[in-house]
C-alpha cells in the first residue's frame, strides 16, 4: 500500500485566510479557487487511511476492500458472493489494548499531591479512556488527548477535563526539519451542519493561547468567516489564554519512524493478508454451499418432453441411453485440501507478520509450566506491546504534568481538592497484561526480601496491589500476629545433644 502521508503539511487553509483578513472585507462572496478547501489535498491520504482502517477494525472488510480496489469488474464478481469475514484486524487491536491497559496502570506523584492526582484520574475515568485510546491508536496509527477547563455537566463546577479526540480532526503545523518536535501550532478542525448550512469549526492551539474560528462552507470550499456566536455557546470565546506555555494537546503515535510526524497503523502491512484469508474462506464456503444440493441424474424416458415433468423443479440431468441405467446423484469431489492448506499458511503468516503468538489466544501447543515460561513464548508479542508503551508512557506523563500546571495556573479544584504543591512529573507502574502466577510471584518476593534487596512494605504493595499506607498497616498486623521466635542458645552444649560440659571445656560425648 502506498504511503503518501505528508511530512510537513500546512495548517488548514482556513486559518491562513482568516489571518490575512481578506475574507472579512467580502463576507458574501462566492467560493473561488484562491480561498481554498477543507480538508486540504495534502491531508486526504491520511484521512482516507483512517476511514479504511476503521472499517477493517469494525469487520466491514468487503466495504473496505471495495473502497480500496475500486474495480467495477471486481465489484460485479463479488456482488453475488457471500463474503465471509474473519476479523483478525479487530482481534489484533483488542489484544494490544488488553495487554496495554487491561490492567489499570498505577500513576504516582513522588513528593507530589497524590490525592489530587487520584481525584483527577478517577474523575476523568482515565483507565477507560486509555483503553479506548489504545484501541483506536492500533487501527488509526494515531491517538489524541486534549485538556480543557469547564464544567463536566450543567450543575458541576469547572474542572480539568481530559478528552480522547479522534485524530481525523487533528491538523498540526509540522516543522519539516524536526518532525518529532511538538507542533507550535496545532489545529483541531471539523465541519458541522446548523440550520441547513455547513460550517467549518477551528480550534487553533498555540503556546499560551487558543483561537476559535468559524467559517461558512459551500461543498468543500471555504466561503467566508462568521462570528463564533454562530455556535450558540456563549462560553466559547474568539481567543482564550491558557495561563501556561505547554500544549493542551498530546499526540500519541502508535509507532513510527524518525522521518515522520504521524504514526503507523498496526494494519499497515497486513491488509493484503486480511483480504486473502477472507477471500479464500468465502470461496470455500460458497463452493460447499453450491454443491451441497446435488443434481439427480436419470436414464432417458423418465423425463416427459411434453411438460409433464418440470426439469428445473426436480433438478435433474438426462443422460444418453447405455451410460447409466439407474437414477443417481452427481457427487462432486471439491478437492479442497490445497485450499485449506493455504488458509493455514495465511493464518501462520498473519501471526508472524502481526507479531502475535498463538499462545496469547490459548491456541499454542502444550501448556506453560509457569508465568516465566509463558513470557518466553510471548516474547515478540510483549516486545510489540513494549514498543507501544514507550509512546504512551511519555504521553501520559506529559498529560498529567500539564494538567497540574493548567489547574494551578487557573486555580481549578478537582472534586473540591486544590493542588497544594508544585507540579511534579509522575511515575508510572505498568503491568504486562498477562495472567499473574501468584505462586511464582510470592517466591520471587520472598527471595528478594530475604536477600535484603527490597523492603517488606514494597513486596506487600506488589503482591496485593495496595498503596504504601495500606501496606504499612498490613505489615504491622503481620508482625503483631507472628508468633515469637525462640532464638537458639549459643551455648554449644545446650544446643547440641552430642556435646557435654566437662571441666569447663566442651568435649564430644563418647560411649
Amino acid at each position: 500500500m502506498a504511503d503518501n502521508y505528508p511530512q510537513s503539511p500546512d495548517v488548514s487553509m482556513a486559518a491562513t485566510i482568516a489571518n490575512t483578513g481578506t475574507l472579512e472585507k467580502t463576507p458574501n462572496i462566492e467560493p473561488i479557487a484562491k480561498i481554498g478547501k477543507f480538508p486540504l489535498a495534502s491531508d486526504l491520504n491520511r484521512l482516507n487511511d483512517y476511514e479504511y482502517y476503521k472499517k477493517l477494525f469494525m469487520g466491514k472488510h468487503f466495504e473496505a476492500f471495495n473502497v480500496r480496489i475500486g474495480d467495477k469488474d471486481y465489484n460485479r464478481a463479488h456482488a453475488k458472493l457471500r463474503f465471509l469475514v474473519v476479523n483478525f484486524a479487530g482481534l489484533l487491536s483488542k489484544i494490544m489494548a488488553d495487554m496495554l491497559f487491561g490492567e489499570p496502570v498505577s500513576v504516582k506523584l513522588p513528593n507530589g499531591d497524590q490525592e489530587w492526582l487520584d481525584a483527577f484520574w478517577r474523575e476523568n475515568n482515565m483507565d477507560v479512556q486509555c483503553y479506548e485510546s489504545a484501541l483506536g491508536n492500533s487501527y488509526n496509527g494515531d491517538a489524541i488527548f486534549k485538556l480543557r477547563i469547564g464544567p463536566r455537566n450543567e450543575k458541576s463546577e469547572s474542572t480539568v477535563i481530559v478528552e480522547d479526540i479522534v485524530p481525523k480532526i487533528y491538523f498540526p503545523k509540522i516543522d519539516g526539519f524536526n518532525v518529532r518536535a511538538t507542533s507550535k501550532e496545532q489545529v483541531l478542525a471539523w465541519t458541522f451542519v446548523l440550520d441547513g448550512e455547513t460550517y467549518l469549526r477551528q480550534e487553533i492551539h498555540t503556546p499560551g493561547k487558543i483561537q476559535n474560528k468559524v467559517f461558512k462552507m459551500k461543498g468543500e470550499d471555504i466561503v467566508a468567516p462568521v462570528s463564533v456566536s454562530t455556535l450558540g455557546d456563549g462560553s466559547i470565546k474568539e481567543e482564550e489564554d491558557t495561563g501556561i506555555n505547554e500544549s493542551l494537546i498530546v499526540h500519541i503515535p502508535n509507532w513510527k519512524t524518525g522521518d515522520r510526524h504521524f504514526g503507523l497503523s498496526d494494519y499497515l502491512d497486513l491488509d493484503t493478508l486480511f483480504y486473502a484469508l477472507c477471500n479464500r474462506l468465502s470461496k470455500i464456503d460458497n463452493i460447499l454451499d453450491t454443491h451441497g444440493d446435488p443434481i439427480l441424474m436419470v436414464p432417458p424416458g423418465i423425463i416427459d418432453e411434453h411438460g409433464n415433468v418440470n426439469k428445473k423443479a426436480l433438478g435433474v440431468v438426462e443422460v444418453k441411453e447405455g451410460e447409466n441405467n439407474k437414477p443417481e446423484y452427481i457427487v462432486w469431489d471439491a478437492s479442497l485440501d490445497s485450499a485449506f492448506k493455504e488458509v493455514e499458511k495465511l493464518v501462520e503468516m498473519l501471526y508472524l507478520t502481526a507479531e502475535i503468538s498463538p499462545d496469547v489466544l490459548g491456541m499454542g501447543t502444550g501448556t506453560s509450566d509457569s508465568g516465566r515460561a509463558l513470557k518466553f513464548k510471548l516474547m515478540r508479542t510483549l516486545a510489540k506491546v513494549s514498543r507501544k508503551r514507550l509512546y504512551y508512557d511519555h504521553a501520559i506523563k506529559q498529560l498529567v504534568y500539564t494538567a497540574q500546571k493548567f489547574a494551578k495556573a487557573n486555580n481549578i479544584a478537582i472534586n473540591g481538592k486544590q493542588l497544594s504543591g508544585e507540579p511534579v512529573m509522575p511515575e508510572i507502574d505498568w503491568k504486562d497484561g498477562l495472567p499473574i502466577d501468584n505462586h511464582e510471584q510470592l517466591l520471587d518476593e520472598i527471595q528478594a526480601v530475604d536477600a535484603g534487596l527490597t523492603p517488606k512494605t514494597e513486596a506487600i504493595m506488589r503482591l496485593y496491589d495496595v498503596d504504601e499506607k495500606s501496606a504499612e498497616e498490613q505489615l504491622k498486623v503481620i508482625e503483631k500476629e507472628r508468633p515469637a521466635i525462640t532464638v537458639p542458645s549459643m551455648d554449644a552444649s545446650k544446643s547440641n545433644p552430642f556435646m557435654q560440659k566437662k571441666d569447663d571445656k566442651t568435649q564430644p560425648t563418647t560411649k
